[in-house]
């Protein structure tokens, strides 16, 4: 990335990168305990990020204006 002179893009992909595997490693670790509900909580808890993720897109949409 530093040769083509996108060093900023690495300060955001790499915790971005990071984040996602230790979130991934939670939530599976949650969802295999033995003593907790299991599936229902992964199932929630990909249903209640999808919807999480669909609210954000329609706000960043109404409050950031795209330059055409």
């Amino acid at each position: 990335m530093e040769r083509r002179g996108i060093t900023e893009l690495r300060y955001f992909l790499l915790p971005g990168f990071c984040g996602g595997l230790s979130t991934f490693s939670a939530v599976t670790y949650e969802a295999v305990a033995p003593d907790e509900a299991g599936f229902s909580y992964l199932l929630i808890n990909v249903v209640a990020s999808l919807i999480v993720a669909y609210l954000s897109l329609k706000v960043a949409r109404k409050v950031v204006k795209a330059r055409i």
